[in-house]
């Protein structure tokens, strides 16, 4: 086997792994996402309980939440403003910006919004 097929083989190898960790990590997401459901499922009263903390403490999750925000803007305002930052990078960096901006908006919105539940 000449050296060529080796590398294949380990590049292979190195995909197949990450995949599978991958893989794993999804299995377990959706499993605790399963038994989370299930735990919800058998236990209403807990669930409206806990729906009410959180309706009741909202302005507090808020505050939280502004507080991350904050944080995260000013690693962005860090990285923009860093030795290495070339010009290059600015448009992807704005577009990566601009993109999360909007989520973090829709995600707000539908919080406050009443909509649903």
């Amino acid at each position: 086997m000449n050296n060529h097929h080796r590398s294949l083989l380990r590049k292979t190898g190195r995909g197949l792994k990450v995949g599978g960790l991958f893989l794993l990590a999804l299995l377990m997401v959706l499993g605790g996402g399963l038994w989370l459901a299930d735990l919800g499922m058998l236990h209403p009263e807990g669930v409206a309980s806990f729906k009410n903390w959180m309706h009741e403490t909202r302005y507090g999750w808020l505050a939280w939440r502004l507080v991350l925000y904050c944080a995260v803007g000013w690693g962005g305002w860090k990285i923009w403003h860093a030795p290495g930052f070339r010009p290059e990078y600015r448009r992807p960096a704005l577009r990566m910006a601009g993109a999360s901006i909007l989520f973090v908006l829709v995600c707000e919105y539908s919080i406050f919004s009443g909509v649903g539940g």
